[in-house]
C-alpha cells in the first residue's frame, strides 16, 4: 500500500512538487481544488469539516472524481440533504464524536451547537477511529483527514501544508487566499496551539495501531510530531 499524504492549506502547499502526488495516496483539504490545474491532477480524496469553508467552496467539487468527505463543525451529524444541495453531489458524511456523558438522542445529533457549548458537547480529547461513532474534529480539518486515512487502512501518514504559523489572517496557499471570506481569529492567533495538541493525541493513538504519523511540512513549526522529508518515502 502506498504511503498516505495529507495536504493542509498552509502556504507551504505552494512548495509541493506535484510529482510526489503520483507516489502517494492523497487527501486534500478545503480549497485544495484550486491547485489541481497547476498540479495536473487531483488528490485522491478531499476532506471538509467547516461549514464556513463549505459556503465558500459550494459546487467546486461537483465534477470531482475522487471521494469527498464532509462534516459540519456545528453539529454532531451533518445535515446530508442540505449539504448535498450546496455542493451538488454525493459525499461521505463525517459525524463529530460527542462526549460519552451525552444522551444518545436523535434530536441532539441534528441540532446546531453554539460555539460556546462546543466543549460541552464534542469530545476533543478522545478519538474513536470509527466513522459511525464520529471523529474528533479538533480545531483543524487535518485532524479529521488523519482519522479518515487511518480508518481507510493507512499505515504511514505524511503531512504537508501544516505550517502552524501564519504571517497574516489569510496566509494560506496562494490561490486559496482570495476565496477566504471567513477568518477564524482564535485559530490564526496561534495555529500551533490550536493544532499540535490534537496531533499529539492522534500520534499516540496511531502508534498503538501500528500507524506512523510524520510531518513533512518544510520549515513547519510543530515540535512534538515526528519529522521527515517526502523524498525519503
Amino acid at each position: 500500500m502506498k504511503p498516505t499524504l495529507i495536504i493542509g492549506n498552509g502556504p507551504s502547499v505552494d512548495k509541493l512538487d506535484p510529482a510526489h502526488l503520483n507516489r502517494f495516496y492523497s487527501y486534500g483539504c478545503n480549497h485544495i481544488h484550486k491547485k489541481f490545474e497547476a498540479w495536473g491532477r487531483a488528490t485522491d480524496n478531499v476532506v471538509i469539516t467547516d461549514w464556513y469553508r463549505l459556503q465558500e467552496i459550494r459546487k467546486s467539487y461537483s465534477d470531482y472524481k475522487g471521494c469527498l468527505y464532509i462534516g459540519d463543525q456545528r453539529r454532531i451529524a451533518p445535515n446530508y440533504n442540505e449539504i448535498r444541495r450546496l455542493v451538488g453531489r454525493d459525499f461521505v458524511p463525517l459525524a463529530q464524536l460527542p462526549k460519552r456523558s451525552l444522551p444518545n438522542w436523535a434530536v441532539l445529533r441534528r441540532l446546531k451547537i453554539s460555539k460556546y457549548l462546543a466543549t460541552t458537547v464534542f469530545d476533543k480529547w478522545r478519538m474513536s477511529f470509527d466513522i459511525e461513532k464520529g471523529l474528533n474534529f479538533g480545531q483543524s480539518v487535518v485532524i479529521s483527514a488523519i482519522q479518515v486515512a487511518a480508518i481507510n487502512g493507512a499505515k504511514k501518514i505524511l503531512l504537508w501544508g501544516v505550517d502552524s504559523r501564519y504571517g497574516t489572517a489569510k496566509d494560506y496557499f496562494g490561490s486559496m487566499v482570495n476565496s477566504i471570506n471567513y477568518v477564524n481569529d482564535s485559530f490564526i492567533s496561534n495555529p500551533r496551539l490550536n493544532m499540535e495538541p490534537y496531533l499529539v493525541i492522534a500520534q499516540i493513538y496511531l502508534e498503538e495501531m501500528g500507524v506512523e504519523l510524520v510531518d513533512c511540512t518544510p520549515n513547519g513549526a510543530l515540535k512534538f510530531i515526528s519529522k521527515g522529508d517526502l523524498s525519503d518515502y
